[in-house]
């Protein structure tokens, strides 16, 4: 698990997005953690099983796998808020009794639907047939990880859940519901990983903000 900032701080432990959108968003999460330390919160971004460092391949993964790896995270840094990144909304959830703030959440069907449709634009071989048995057999190569059925089963049947103490931030440009909506660029839908400084910057402000 990678942390910075003090440990007399507010400890915010960040569930990161999902497959290939963590590989697009890493740059962004280690420049944002960065910048809470200096503000004085201090960050924890936890590698779930089959990711980062994990001696474990990601397709023996199971989705229980990953939400117990959560809740052992805030376990393990004494987290006093969760911030949760698209994919990872689906996962927060595990660790209901804190404050929670969510950037730009996604639901489990439109995120596996979008490793589909990547898969389906760069390969002509997978039609629909291939793409249903993502569901059924596998593991399926999507967005360069090996997922195996049951995993993508689980992502798509996966629910954001409602909480009681909890914020939604998103980008100006995206829909859907919000406390707050900050300018910058939706970096998990670029082809290769990058950061934002705009994007860098109004995070902090508003999580140093909602952490007090």
């Amino acid at each position: 698990m990678m942390s910075f900032g003090p440990a007399e701080a507010s400890q915010l432990l960040i569930v990161p997005p999902l497959f290939e959108e963590l590989n697009r968003t890493r740059k962004l999460l280690s420049d944002l953690m960065r910048a809470l330390a200096d503000s004085g919160v201090a960050t924890h971004l936890p590698d779930l099983p089959g990711t980062g460092e994990s001696e474990t391949g990601l397709a023996a993964i199971q989705w229980t796998d990953w939400r117990h790896a959560v809740d052992d995270a805030a376990t393990a840094c004494a987290a006093t808020a969760i911030f949760a990144v698209r994919g990872g909304c689906l996962l927060d959830d595990v660790v209901p009794g804190l404050p929670h703030m969510r950037f730009s959440p996604v639901q489990g069907k439109r995120l596996i639907r979008d490793l589909i449709r990547s898969r389906s634009l760069n390969d002509p071989d997978f039609d629909s047939a291939a793409q249903q048995a993502v569901f059924t057999e596998g593991p399926t190569l999507l967005g360069g990880y090996p997922v195996s059925a049951a995993l993508a089963s689980a992502v798509r049947d996966a629910d954001i859940a409602d909480l009681s103490d909890t914020s939604t931030i998103r980008l100006e440009t995206e829909h859907g519901a919000a406390d707050r909506r900050i300018a910058g660029p939706p970096l998990w839908r670029r082809a290769e990983p990058s950061g934002s400084a705009e994007l860098t910057g109004a995070l902090t402000a508003g999580i140093a903000e909602w952490t007090g």
